[in-house]
């Protein structure tokens, strides 16, 4: 797994301004163990995001949950809109996906070495996939699958940016 690898070599990122981590629960609390030597702190959540991008050096770390947090050392976005109270085995990857085809459209719209570019395309990600997913619950209910959230990727993203 690529986090439990990151988790235990940091210099393989650290530095770098366009890697983004997207830890789930468990991944997060390594990490914030590994970097910050403490105890993820709910309390706290903002205030130690923020510290753990900064600790790793120049990364942006997505923290998937019930609302996304999302910092890259310097701000801390939260994403709480939208959602499906199903979450499905999966769902992280799409994300992952979708982190990097956004960030890229981000760097590309506004200049390829925008610092805004990474945080603007996590914030989009975490809409879309969240939106997609909720729109899949609506149709499908509890038995909503990963391939379901994908189905609706397409209609969410025209919701959301309609092509003019």
């Amino acid at each position: 797994d690529g986090l439990f690898l990151v988790t235990n070599c940091l210099d393989l990122i650290s530095g770098y301004p366009f890697a983004v981590l997207t830890p789930n629960v468990n991944e997060y609390k390594r990490l914030i163990q590994k970097v910050l030597q403490s105890e993820v702190n709910d309390q706290e959540e903002s205030q130690q995001l923020l510290s753990l991008a900064q600790g790793i050096g120049d990364v942006t770390v997505l923290r998937k949950g019930a609302s996304d947090f999302i910092s890259n050392g310097k701000t801390v976005n939260v994403v709480s809109g939208f959602g499906s109270p199903r979450r499905c085995g999966g769902q992280g990857d799409i994300l992952s996906g979708c982190v990097a085809v956004l960030v890229s459209w981000a760097r590309i719209a506004s200049h390829p070495d925008a610092s805004g570019a990474v945080t603007l395309g996590c914030i989009a990600a975490s809409v879309l996939v969240r939106k997609a997913a909720s729109s899949a619950f609506q149709t499908k209910r509890r038995s909503t699958l990963t391939t379901d959230i994908i189905e609706h990727l397409g209609k969410s993203m025209e919701e959301l940016c309609p092509v003019t």
